[in-house]
């Protein structure tokens, strides 16, 4: 089966795999559809963002997708909504938080147990509630982080045994509720800009709300998601000698990455995660983010993930089947050959043969990307 992002389905094509729109009892689609145009519109407007199709030559793809683990993602964004809201209105939010310790735990169990796969594969679907996706998104994606983090999120909580300081169900958690304020008191975030009133103000809303129904490094998270590795952005710390990457827990740092990911996602759905991972990872950001949890994005959020259709420079269409963490854009690939099996090309270590092309679009060439996300060959000597 092949991935697609919507715009590029076509009528007559036959969906792989049912089509959620905020978890299973949100299906939209079921597999085996066959799409016709009424359909594809229907699909763009409550912002599903891709689809599974079925497609000779992909067979085997599976192999490479945490299924699981996303299904068990898209059946908390099916329960979230109405629990978070209940945590962001309520002056006794403990039952709320609860329901939703119980329903992370079941995230983070499924993800421990598919961290072979575990990356970022297809996205939450939106829809008419954009707190709930993006709340839920970061929470996977923080998880996501998490797994990949583990020496440095010990590194990070020495006063705890190791157990403890990497359990991740409280940074998984950190990730769902980390907008709490912001829910409270809906306001726009701009990512280039932002207003310091409105940032500082549902930051420390969050922390009003959550802590006496969560654990301090969870309220510590919601609190400092907009502060700055270099220790600028909002809220102010009370004391100014605070001012400093030292005074910002781990999970905040991994958050913040995971929510300006996120947010750049969904203000500009245009863009590739080439694009988007290249503006988070851009110099001019430098100072924004801990370099170690930047650095671990692209392998959680793989440029080029399973099942994604690409053309080589051999002209030749190909399905990606393991990402390559080591080489954002050299992952393993077997070529669509209609009627038999084409051959898999190993791009990080096949010197003749690379991607041009990302779902029909032309892929940035390698001069122009962040070296995090190029070529490590270009930068050996």
């Amino acid at each position: 089966m092949l991935l697609k992002l919507i715009r590029n389905l076509a009528v007559g094509e036959t969906l792989a795999h049912p089509v959620r729109r905020k978890g299973r009892r949100g299906m939209l689609l079921a597999a085996g559809t066959v799409l016709d145009l009424g359909t594809l519109e229907r699909l763009a407007r409550m912002g599903v963002r891709q689809a599974w199709i079925e497609r000779a030559g992909t067979e085997g793809v599976e192999e490479f997708l945490p299924v699981a683990l996303e299904t068990t993602r898209d059946d908390l964004a099916d329960r979230a909504g109405e629990s978070i809201r209940d945590i962001a209105s309520t002056r006794n939010p403990a039952v709320a938080v609860d329901a939703m310790k119980t329903a992370v735990n079941d995230l983070v169990e499924t993800a421990q147990n598919s961290s072979r796969t575990a990356r970022l594969v297809t996205e939450v679907a939106g829809g008419d509630d954009e707190s709930t996706r993006h709340a839920v998104s970061v929470c996977h994606l923080s998880l996501l982080l998490g797994l990949l983090l583990r020496d440095h999120v010990a590194s990070e909580r020495p006063r705890l045994s190791r157990i403890r300081a990497t359990d991740l169900a409280p940074l998984a958690l950190s990730g769902l509720l980390h907008d709490i304020g912001r829910i409270r008191v809906p306001c726009e975030e701009n990512l280039e800009t932002p207003d310091a009133a409105t940032e500082a103000t549902h930051c420390l809303d969050a922390r009003t709300i959550l802590t006496r129904s969560v654990p301090p490094a969870v309220v510590a998270a919601a609190m400092q998601h907009h502060r700055r590795f270099d220790g600028t952005g909002f809220p102010t710390p009370e004391r100014r000698q605070s001012a400093s990457r030292n005074d910002l827990h781990v999970f905040s740092r991994i958050v913040a990455v995971a929510d300006h990911f996120d947010r750049r996602r969904s203000l500009h759905p245009e863009e590739s995660r080439i694009e988007s991972l290249a503006w988070m990872t851009d110099p001019t950001r430098r100072g924004w983010f801990d370099p170690a949890v930047l650095a671990a994005l692209p392998v959680a959020v793989p440029a080029l993930p399973p099942g994604t259709s690409i053309r080589l420079s051999t002209g030749r269409e190909a399905v990606v089947l393991r990402p390559n963490e080591d080489h954002p854009l050299g992952p393993l690939v077997r070529e669509i050959r209609p009627g038999r099996t084409g051959a898999e090309i190993d791009l990080a270590t096949d010197p003749r043969v690379h991607a041009t092309h990302q779902d029909g679009r032309p892929l940035p060439p390698p001069t122009a990307l962040p070296e995090v996300l190029s070529d490590p060959r270009l930068h050996a000597a």
